[in-house]
């Protein structure tokens, strides 16, 4: 958490973090739990394709997980 007590902008800076760190199988958990954590389903399903895209590409053990929530969700077939 920051100095105001946003759990939002903590997650934001690990993903920002992660980012530089070229962290793809870090980026794909961290986009997963602000898909998980936002009340938003618009949001939830951005922060979601950020999360399958990499997990995809780095191979992640949650990725039908993720895609599964892309289904529910009705963003994928």
């Amino acid at each position: 958490m920051d100095a105001f007590g946003n759990p939002d902008k903590d997650l934001e800076k690990k993903i920002l973090v992660a980012h530089h760190n070229n962290d793809g199988l870090k980026l794909a958990e961290l986009y997963a739990e602000a898909a998980y954590n936002t009340s938003n389903k618009n949001k939830a399903c951005f922060f979601m394709v950020n999360a399958y895209t990499l997990a995809l590409e780095y191979r992640h053990p949650k990725t039908q997980s993720f895609f599964q929530f892309l289904k529910k969700h009705a963003r994928e077939n």
